[in-house]
């Protein structure tokens, strides 16, 4: 039964939010989240349909509509990434034979099948973490890139009790790339920052580190589990259908490969949203998990009030934020006190000493190919950033519903406008916006209403 004071979840908001969720997925497989003309029009296509999303008042035979469409739409989007993956993305006929397990366990849920549901689930779990771990080590054992150098250095470091930001690793890409800005390589093509990451992320990958000697064991792991927190967090089909549209994302398997920490990032929103809708005394803790694994989670800070109930948001709001910073302040304060100035550097600084990239999958590059090669300055990168997050955000908090599946279809829609109008942003950072709009869809409570003309929504 519904909460006093707490609206209801929109049914039009989750069939978008799927919908959305399949077309940034195809943007990021035309060419795996690089720029190109079609990858940016699918993206403005799932953007657009977003803002409809949280934009379109509601309407009883609209909503009545949409519910009925649901569950099919879940099923036939995840059979089509699931035809996706098998014929192009990942041949091996190891994997494309696990892909299809998954996608049939996966749509076997739109059956009746009472005790052998979590049964099911489970095993299709088990089939995606074999895929996962075959993925990256038939096709990626060793990856050349920074991400994975730098945890890969920083859980080494932990474990022999040094400070992983003092850990410099070399150049991967080749002197003069353009990966990196001005100050970042020094004169023997050895990187000037420590890993990028918040200690959070470095600490969530030592025991797969230690363990299997590949960080990318954990990121396998996260998104197992954010994909089993999906199916469990509200009773009915809806979760159980996005958690499959989720585990077939096209790039899920390049993700892990190339070990962006994106899935890391899933799995603590992943507990957010599990505790929101299951056991809301662990909200704060794990909002503060969540805000210490990567910097752009602070975008969260502002839709906060979505996740509580109208009646007394205002006197939850402040000591839930009290315990998120202290869990956020326990992790980050020992790592920046061992050695500050190279914690910052690494944490803060390097974030805007990145250069504009002339690849990413972002209207800025749209621009500069069309418009004589031209690069925002910071100052107009900033306004940018904040007319469009800006606006994300007033219709968010505007149209959103204050529920868990509120929240997210208005995460989905502030990371879409912070990604797309950036000056990096690549397959990675939509892959976050993705698992975002699956739990928009997996977190909604399915409702018992009757619909009239007369009555509206009852």
């Amino acid at each position: 039964m519904e909460e006093k004071g707490e609206s209801s979840d929109r049914l039009a908001t989750a069939l978008a939010m799927a919908i959305c969720a399949l077309c940034v997925g195809h943007a990021i497989d035309i060419r795996r989240g690089f720029y190109s003309p079609s990858a940016l029009a699918w993206l403005s296509i799932g953007g657009l349909v977003c803002v409809v999303a949280v934009t379109l008042p509601r309407i009883a035979e609209v909503e009545l509509l949409c519910g009925r469409l649901l569950r099919p739409t879940l099923a036939a989007a995840a059979a089509l990434q699931a035809a996706i993956v098998v014929r192009g993305t990942w041949p091996a006929p190891s994997i494309a034979g696990l892909t299809a397990l998954i996608a049939v366990l996966g749509l076997a849920q739109i059956f009746d099948l009472r005790a052998l549901r979590v049964p099911l689930i489970t095993l299709m779990l088990v089939a995606f973490c074999l895929a996962g771990t075959l993925a990256f080590r038939l096709y990626s054992p060793d990856p050349n890139i920074d991400v994975f150098r730098f945890q890969q250095g920083g859980a080494q470091a932990l474990l022999r009790g040094a400070n992983p930001y003092t850990v410099k690793i070399a150049n991967p890409f080749g002197p003069g790339t353009p990966v990196y800005g001005p100050g970042i390589v020094d004169r023997n093509d050895r990187l000037t920052v420590g890993p990028p990451y918040p200690p959070l992320s470095l600490l969530m990958v030592l025991p797969a580190y230690g363990w299997g000697g590949d960080c990318r064991y954990a990121h396998v792991a996260a998104v197992a589990i954010s994909a089993a927190l999906m199916t469990a967090a509200r009773p009915g089909l809806p979760g159980a259908l996005a958690a499959v549209l989720f585990l077939l994302t096209p790039q899920v398997f390049y993700v892990i490969n190339t070990s962006w920490t994106e899935p890391l990032l899933t799995l603590t929103f992943s507990l957010v949203m599990f505790c929101a809708c299951r056991w809301r005394p662990g909200l704060p803790w794990v909002l503060g998990l969540f805000f210490a694994t990567k910097q752009y989670g602070v975008l969260a800070v502002p839709l906060l009030g979505l996740l509580l109930v109208e009646r007394d948001r205002s006197s939850r709001l402040l000591p839930s934020l009290a315990k998120a910073g202290a869990v956020v302040a326990a992790l980050n304060v020992p790592f920046l006190l061992w050695n500050p100035g190279e914690f910052f550097r690494a944490v803060v600084e390097f974030q805007f000493m990145q250069p504009f990239r002339h690849d990413a999958l972002s209207y800025l590059v749209w621009v500069y190919y069309n418009y004589g090669g031209y690069e925002p300055p910071m100052w107009a990168l900033l306004l940018t950033l904040s007319v469009a997050v800006g606006a994300a955000l007033a219709m968010a908090l505007r149209g959103c519903a204050r529920t868990p599946a509120g929240f997210a279809a208005a995460m989905t829609l502030v990371g879409l406008a912070f990604f797309a109008f950036n000056k990096q942003a690549f397959c990675n950072y939509y892959y976050f916006v993705i698992a975002t709009a699956c739990w928009a869809v997996a977190a909604i409570r399915m409702p018992e209403v009757t619909y009239s003309r007369a009555e509206g929504v009852t």
